[in-house]
């Protein structure tokens, strides 16, 4: 379309405009249509990974003997976060990551035939930039991805603190001690939350870096 507006003759320009207009209606067309397809299927298989999962980590909850539920890490709470949580991440990693793998893929090397096609020495140019970009995702992906341990760490103490305040309402009621509950929740969520503020401006600046390059 670019090289179209530069066109001096307006009859050329408005036919071979009109022309352009279409394949890119057609091609947001064919983008809807396969998008959703995407999402759709890959949706269902992640759904089906998920409540498979989900099934079989609580048939071996169920097998467990009492004496590991006594243990404050195997609490009600924090079990129900793992369910909920935990595994809703395994799909996001199973599914989700295969589809943008094979999209940019796809992207790649339809893009190399095409600008190898067209013009070589840009597209030696381009691939020169590759590098920088495969680095900024490689960051961002640890920025996204590291330092999870203590975050996990942080919501499995606030996750058992709630749980336990809930099972045990009434007696926290009694002692009026719902606020003393509150801020040692706070607490448990105050290192994690810091470290989120952290590592968002460490993403940013990292994703900043990729889509500058």
């Amino acid at each position: 379309m670019l090289f179209v507006l530069m066109l001096p003759n307006k009859e050329q320009l408005r036919e071979e405009s009109d022309e352009w207009c279409l394949y890119m209606f057609i091609a947001a067309i064919v983008n809807f249509l396969t998008g959703f397809l995407q999402k759709f299927l890959f949706g269902i298989v992640g759904e089906n990974i998920t409540l498979s999962v989900r099934s079989a980590l609580y048939q071996s909850i169920l097998k467990k003997n009492l004496g590991w539920f006594d243990l404050k890490e195997n609490s009600a709470s924090v079990l129900t976060s793992v369910l909920a949580s935990d595994v809703q991440v395994l799909n996001g990693a199973s599914t989700e990551g295969v589809a943008v793998i094979i999209e940019s893929l796809f992207a790649v090397v339809c893009g190399i035939v095409i600008g190898f096609s067209y013009s070589w020495k840009v597209s030696l140019v381009a691939l020169g930039c590759v590098p920088f970009m495969i680095l900024g995702g490689y960051i961002n992906a640890k920025f996204q991805g590291g330092m999870s341990e203590i975050e996990e760490s942080s919501y499995k103490d606030a996750n058992l603190i709630a749980g336990d305040a809930i099972s045990n309402y009434r007696t926290v009621a009694s002692f009026a001690h719902d606020e003393v509950i509150v801020n040692q929740y706070d607490r448990y969520l105050e290192p994690s939350s810091k470290k989120e503020i952290k590592k968002a401006h460490l993403i940013g600046m990292a994703y900043g870096f990729s889509q500058f390059v």
